[in-house]
């Protein structure tokens, strides 16, 4: 069996690497994966191949034409979702209506939270949905955040598309900088040019380290701080959002404050952890307040929250699962 992955963006930061590649040199399969963004390849493709199709790209022009003889000549058709794509602004119509008719062609499915799930068994009922959830990163030691005797809050992502999100913060970034020695924060994602985190909190950009989008790997080795932070505005996009940055948190053993969205509730309710979640601005105030007054609470709750990542999503736990399904399909 040979199996094309074919890709909207080769960006090294593209979820793509999270969603998939990050487990593709580990995957034990007949052949090697072929990763491209160029949809040419699909004509080479016979009998018991199979495609594995991310996202879509408007660039590629029709794929419906392709994917169908493909189709016919007996190659298995993939798709992976992990976002409500129908509901953002970057994905206008002329993108999501032919990879939606693309996603129609598809045997099986796959998506990382079960609202998505549900939601896409309802739109392809020619498909097999297949749940397939994030995991946490691999097991790493922890880079000390505190090397300066600075506490950090850290965010991950880029500030420019979370402005709604990030709002959720700025009682919080008023309260640590007006403190006798303010809070410094740690953003991974910054782009020059773009909002910065500072912009979209109203920080004094020299409480703020920034460093730059990168690729997967690099992006895991960065993430260090004292306390991650989660927040996730109320919408129908992030109802459908997974527990991914969390997972992150918790792998470094990096305790953490989020928001009361159904996704980290519903984290919280597998783990049986009870979780620092946030209904209303005030809160975010509280729970980073404690966790700063009691270091021994903040190492403790870090290493519990660890534990249970790697024993409830670990990277080796979602590798088996793309694995089974690939051999499946095989």
């Amino acid at each position: 069996m040979r199996l094309l992955a074919l890709t909207d963006s080769a960006s090294p930061w593209h979820s793509f690497w999270i969603r998939f590649g990050q487990y593709v040199p580990q995957l034990k399969l007949p052949q090697p994966i072929q990763i491209t963004v160029d949809p040419a390849g699909i004509a080479a493709l016979g009998h018991g191949d199979a495609l594995l199709l991310y996202r879509y790209n408007t660039s590629w022009g029709d794929l419906e034409p392709a994917l169908a003889a493909a189709r016919a000549r007996g190659v298995r058709l993939l798709a992976d979702v992990d976002d409500y794509l129908w509901q953002t602004p970057s994905w206008p119509r002329q993108r999501l209506v032919p990879y939606s008719r693309c996603l129609r062609l598809c045997h099986t499915v796959t998506c990382s939270t079960p609202p998505l799930q549900e939601l896409l068994g309802l739109m392809l009922p020619q498909a097999a949905v297949v749940l397939l959830p994030n995991s946490t990163p691999p097991l790493r030691k922890a880079t000390a955040a505190s090397y300066d005797g600075q506490l950090r809050l850290c965010w991950t992502g880029a500030a420019w598309t979370r402005p709604h999100d990030l709002a959720l913060l700025r009682p919080l970034a008023r309260w640590a900088s007006a403190l006798p020695q303010p809070l410094h924060w740690r953003h991974i994602g910054h782009v020059p040019g773009q909002l910065s985190l500072a912009q979209a909190l109203n920080l004094d950009p020299a409480l703020v380290e920034t460093r730059p989008l990168m690729a997967h790997g690099d992006y895991l080795n960065a993430m260090a701080g004292d306390i991650g932070l989660a927040p996730l505005a109320p919408g129908l996009f992030n109802s459908f959002k997974s527990e991914l940055k969390l997972l992150e948190y918790s792998g470094l053993a990096m305790p953490w404050v989020a928001s009361a969205a159904a996704p980290y509730q519903e984290l919280c309710k597998r783990w049986g952890w009870r979780g620092r979640l946030c209904q209303a601005p005030l809160d975010w105030i509280t729970q980073v307040e404690a966790l700063l007054e009691a270091p021994q609470l903040r190492q403790r709750e870090g290493l519990a929250l660890q534990q249970l990542a790697h024993g409830r999503q670990s990277h080796a736990q979602a590798l088996t699962q793309w694995q089974a399904l690939l051999r499946g399909v095989a």
